[in-house]
């Protein structure tokens, strides 16, 4: 009898360790719960004429009539090129137009056009950081934001997480370089920025955005690109690079590491709309693109005509 009931104790204990191992199996052949995506409204370059600027508030209003994206961002040159004497009331023209009757939070980075390219700098950066910097701060973010972080040494630089994607805004311009040391300097400090919040969140995203004026790569200066890289690579993740500046729509994957796309943006005017980004999480598809060109509720047909 004992030898009975130590034969059905042994028989019971294993039957426990099978059906253990199997759920631990189980749980960890199980596949990953698709995560929720990141959707973002991103433009650059713009608006550079009175016809734009109409265009503009008519797509921020469509932005906010039945809001898709948890933010939307200006990767830089808000104006063009060709006035190098812009006054301040420009500046605070385009910051109200990317405010008025905006819910959705805002983000910004500078460009060329507004700051390095014109006649003077020091007082174009002052018209930027007196209507841009922080410029997400004139929103309430929503708790999912968590804390945006600001680079102490260069605050229009900025890091924040969303449902696991790091989002990390930087001063990379083109455009006339008017000091080497301080130009070498910036880009150090951009990189240094990209590093700090690569290796402190690597274990908690799937992907990263990063956006700026102008492309990692520069032929007047400077080796951002290949630093880019060599921090790209231990990260491991998905990153996209999103800039401004070549007023031509390009995707390009894998050319400055094996995991970056580089984006550049169209002109926000009329005919382009502010396009839409989805962080997927999917590996296999990270980053989907809306430009919206064929939607008809983004084609402006009524004619865009500046107030007299």
């Amino acid at each position: 009898m004992r030898f009975l009931n130590s034969m059905t104790l042994l028989k019971s204990f294993l039957l426990t360790c099978v059906v253990t191992t199997s759920i631990v199996v189980a749980q960890e052949n199980e596949p990953l719960k698709p995560l929720k995506p990141v959707l973002f409204s991103a433009m650059g370059c713009g608006p550079y004429t009175p016809e734009a600027e109409v265009a503009l508030a008519k797509f921020m209003a469509l932005e906010n009539e039945d809001p898709t994206s948890s933010f939307i961002v200006h990767c830089g040159d808000i104006v063009t090129g060709k006035v190098k004497d812009w006054p301040e009331s420009q500046y605070e023209k385009v910051a109200g137009l990317l405010m008025k009757e905006n819910a959705i939070p805002t983000f910004i980075v500078p460009g060329d056009n507004e700051w390095n390219d014109q006649e003077n700098p020091d007082k174009a950066w002052g018209f930027w950081d007196k209507h841009f910097m922080g410029f997400h701060e004139k929103w309430k973010l929503p708790e999912s934001f968590g804390k945006v972080a600001r680079q102490t040494v260069r605050p229009e630089n900025f890091a924040f997480v969303l449902d696991g994607v790091l989002l990390l805004g930087i001063n990379k311009v083109g455009g006339m370089v008017h000091d080497t040391e301080e130009w070498e300097m910036r880009l150090n400090q951009d990189v240094a920025w990209i590093s700090e919040h690569f290796t402190k969140h690597k274990a908690d995203v799937h992907s990263a955005v990063i956006f700026a004026q102008a492309a990692a790569f520069s032929k007047k200066f400077g080796d951002f690109q290949a630093q880019l890289a060599k921090i790209a690579v231990p990260f491991e993740k998905p990153i996209l690079y999103l800039h401004a500046d070549g007023h031509k729509w390009t995707v390009e994957l894998g050319k400055w590491a094996e995991n970056i796309t580089r984006v550049q943006l169209d002109v926000v005017n009329a005919k382009f709309p502010l396009i839409q980004v989805q962080v997927t999480g999917n590996p296999a598809e990270p980053f989907i693109y809306d430009r919206r060109l064929e939607n008809p509720k983004w084609k402006l047909r009524e004619a865009i005509t500046p107030p007299q």
